[in-house]
């Protein structure tokens, strides 16, 4: 698990060497100039060669205020990393709130060139900021640097102005590409309780000192400059990996060295502690007094005069209500694929014919209150956005709502996306271990729906081998969970039913003679194949080599790396089962079965077994048994899930061996 410590108590050992850097702005060096690669990461694209940023509050009268100097400079090693030339400032800008603006200031950006030896710059300034509305609270800027390309240097200077005072932007000190040193200093005044955290202390190096603010207490204050004493705390990191993208991580970012600060309370003037943190409470509010959002739930939905007609209200289960509802929105409606936070008016996706999951979704629990249903909001970070901290509360952390129906002491949870799954199936993005049940009245409460399903597989083989080397029988497969909507998806995509099917027989690498299929044009709990096959065995002389496993989980180790800096996340949890009974043929006997093997991490978290049981001269039962019980794995645990995944990956291309008598 990743450990944060708090910076308050870190006293850093070493020494901070940085005569080696350049630091001064406005004039790169020769040898960064002539930079073609990165040592610590020759393949890197480019490479962040300084990042400086300092945090410094002001006062102004009574309040106070923050500057955010950032300088960062980067070198474009390779043509591809020219996209890094292309950057963007996110900030806050509510004018409906208080303590809620902040602007970009003396922002300037320079490029350098050396053209036939000489230094040629290229500058932009502010009048470059192409500035859009992420929401009602953020504002994002974006710019791009001209004349890059392979072997330009890249100086960006800005400053951000804020007025929110009880709200300090994380502090990342890793990227996307490598970091050759990186500075941050943040200066809080004592007055101000914060919560200052860094993520890896061993990487970078943090220190705590105190200093001083001066200010005038007002306009018309002629005495001396009053002072604060202050909290400053630096972290200086050097020749940081890149944040690469890794396929067992949904957000890197989730695991990058940063700094956060959260505000506690303030010290007043009069000597007493005022509690100042932003609560999730207050986010509910705000959102269900909203007018995209909270008005709209008590809304009718565009179908009530379908929903009526088909008499939905008067079914008394509510698993099936729901679930004659969902149908009746996706025959109306299409998901076009994109997961949103702000729905659209109704009105214009139902013109549209399609619209975002949440707009679908609001639209849903209309319908669901129409037939005699509360459905509530389930917001949520999908997976790819990043996890959502309970402790710093912000609109911009979320990114998507699902829909949540109590039923009586648990809950039925269900997203537009899910069309290929069934209730509580949820696509891989949405199983996020936080996410919030939006309730009038305080109501509101936590709920992790990691574990809400699983994809279950269970398959049952009967099959002879001939003779003549020919392996043959009947597979009868059971699919519920993600394991049924992957099949669906698959259904789905493909061509036709013939297409389907042939893509079925490659991975089995067998003959398909007939494949009965049930469930993968429905919204329901199952798929269920039944399948009749034959494959060809090896065969040399008097012996026959036989694969007895056709569709297995596990068919090769992922984890190839020597060691892991970041934690291992799979989409869902997974059960499968296989188990094979096989008729050998008479005259022939059996030199040699599979080997026995069971695996279990200590904890239970994750489990497999290969078993082979000669029942009698001509018979053989097999199983195949994998199960994973958690979707998150911290780096630790790595080299058991390593040698796990090994063991089951060979074990399971072990052949039984049959000898003519």
């Amino acid at each position: 698990m990743k450990k944060h410590i708090l910076i308050c108590v870190l006293i850093a050992i070493c020494a901070i060497h940085a005569q080696s850097q350049n630091l001064k702005f406005g004039k790169p060096t020769d040898e960064e100039l002539n930079m073609t690669v990165y040592e610590q990461d020759p393949n890197a694209s480019a490479v962040v060669l300084c990042n400086l940023t300092t945090v410094n509050y002001s006062r102004e009268s009574f309040r106070y205020l923050v500057d955010y100097n950032v300088k960062k400079r980067i070198k474009i090693l390779k043509d591809n990393g020219k996209d890094y030339a292309n950057m963007s400032i996110k900030y806050i800008n509510n004018p409906y709130e208080d303590f809620s603006i902040e602007e970009i200031l003396d922002f300037n950006a320079t490029a350098y060139n050396m053209e036939n030896g000489k230094v040629v710059k290229t500058k932009i300034g502010a009048d470059k900021l192409y500035r859009e509305r992420i929401d009602e609270e953020y504002v994002l800027a974006k710019f791009a640097v001209p004349q890059a390309k392979a072997g330009t240097v890249i100086e960006v200077e800005y400053k951000l102005h804020s007025d929110v005072f009880y709200h300090i932007h994380d502090w990342y000190a890793q990227e996307e590409i490598p970091v050759a040193y990186t500075k941050y200093e943040l200066s809080i005044p004592a007055t101000l309780e914060f919560n200052v955290e860094a993520s890896d202390i061993k990487t970078l190096k943090c220190t705590v000192t105190r200093g001083n603010l001066s200010y005038i207490s007002s306009s018309n204050d002629k005495t001396l400059p009053r002072s604060i004493p202050t909290n400053v705390y630096t972290c200086v990191g050097n020749n940081l990996e890149a944040l690469k993208k890794n396929d067992f991580v949904w957000n890197v970012r989730d695991y990058a060295k940063k700094v956060t600060a959260e505000m506690k309370g303030i010290h007043g003037p009069d000597g007493q502690y005022r509690v100042f943190r932003k609560e999730w409470q207050q986010i509910d509010n705000t959102l269900l007094n909203n007018s995209f959002f909270g008005s709209r739930l008590n809304d009718h939905s565009p179908f009530r005069d379908e929903l009526k007609a088909t008499r939905i209200a008067e079914i008394t289960n509510i698993e099936e209500k729901v679930a004659t509802t969902f149908k009746l929105l996706l025959s109306k409606l299409a998901w076009d694929g994109e997961y949103k936070w702000e729905p659209f008016a109704a009105s214009k996706v139902v013109k549209k014919g399609s619209g975002s999951n949440v707009d679908l979704n609001m639209i849903f629990i209309n319908m669901l209150g129409d037939v005699g249903i509360q459905a509530v909001p389930v917001l949520l970070s999908t997976r790819s956005h990043g996890r959502l901290p309970k402790t710093y509360p912000s609109l911009d952390k979320l990114s998507t709502f699902i829909v949540g129906i109590p039923n009586g002491s648990s809950w039925i949870f269900i997203d537009a996306s899910s069309g290929d799954g069934y209730l509580n199936v949820l696509p891989a993005n949405l199983y996020t271990d936080q996410a919030r049940i939006l309730q009038k009245n305080g109501g509101s409460q936590w709920v992790n729906l990691e574990k809400i399903s699983e994809a279950h597989t269970k398959i049952s083989i009967k099959a002879q081998v001939s003779p003549e080397g020919v392996m043959s029988g009947e597979e009868i497969i059971a699919y519920s969970g993600n394991a049924a909507a992957n099949e669906r998806k698959a259904f789905r995509m493909a061509s036709d039913s013939a297409a389907f099917i042939a893509t079925k027989a490659k991975e089995m690498a067998a003959e398909i003679d007939r494949c009965q299929m049930e469930g993968h044009r429905d919204f329901s709990p199952t798929v269920k194949e039944t399948i009749s096959f034959s494959r060809r065995c090896d065969t040399s002389g008097d012996h026959m080599y036989i694969s007895p496993f056709i569709d297995i989980p596990i068919s090769s180790n992922p984890f190839t790396e020597k060691e892991r800096t970041m934690p291992i996340e799979f989409p869902y949890l997974q059960n499968y089962s296989m188990t094979v009974q096989l008729d050998i043929p008479e005259g022939w006997q059996l030199e040699e079965t599979i080997e026995n093997k069971r695996v279990v991490a200590n904890d239970g978290t994750i489990s497999g077994q290969i078993l082979c049981e000669e029942k009698d001269n001509n018979s053989l039962i097999l199983q195949y048994r994998f199960r994973l019980n958690s979707l998150v794995f911290s780096q630790d645990k790595y080299d058991t899930l390593k040698q796990l995944f090994d063991i089951l990956a060979n074990h399971s291309k072990e052949m039984i061996v049959i000898k003519r008598k």
